[in-house]
């Protein structure tokens, strides 16, 4: 299989740099992913310790090197302060789901709609997707209103199964077009 983030894409924006996660972003990595805020709306198991970070890094790396996803920690003025990525690739490479999580001290600021946008152009202009879903926590009203202002619908029509609790908001590469 052809290794579609090979070299890493480094994205840039007016004020973030959306880059590969490293070992030295252990630290800052598990401050958010530990954070409970962060965590109000996601079902997922909460680091510990550093070292659930260190194999958080390892499972990023393979996802990258196998072409299943891409993640992006979101560096602002040289501080980590979240993340980004697309995975869940279908087989023809059309489709992707998106996920972020941000820092509550950076959040409200326009930053995450700043790299969403970035996002949305890397996926439907240079990898060529038809569609760009997010599954988010029904009450977390603030996700919702991102991902609207940038043209997600609900999908009314589709159920997370595994998380009862998700609403499922999807972008077409048509209705992208249109905002671009």
């Amino acid at each position: 299989m052809k290794e579609l983030f090979n070299p890493f894409p480094i994205l840039k924006t007016e004020r973030l740099v959306l880059r590969k996660l490293v070992d030295s972003d252990q630290k800052a990595t598990f401050e958010i992913r530990s954070n409970k805020e962060v965590n109000k709306f996601i079902d997922r198991s909460v680091p510990k310790r550093i070292s659930d970070i260190e194999d958080f890094i390892k499972m990023i790396d393979q996802l990258i090197n196998a072409s299943k996803g891409v993640y992006w920690v979101i560096e602002y003025n040289n501080i980590l302060i979240g993340s980004i990525g697309l995975r869940h690739f279908n087989e023809y490479f059309t489709y992707a789901e998106i996920g972020y999580e941000l820092h509550p001290d950076f959040q409200g600021k326009g930053f995450m709609s700043e790299a969403i946008k970035e996002i949305l152009s890397y996926g439907f202009k240079k990898l060529h997707l038809h569609e760009i879903e997010a599954y988010t926590h029904k009450k977390n009203q603030g996700s919702i209103n991102l991902l609207k202002k940038h043209n997600f619908n609900i999908r009314s029509e589709k159920k997370d199964v595994d998380f009862e609790n998700n609403i499922i908001l999807g972008l077409i590469k048509t209705d992208y077009n249109h905002i671009c």
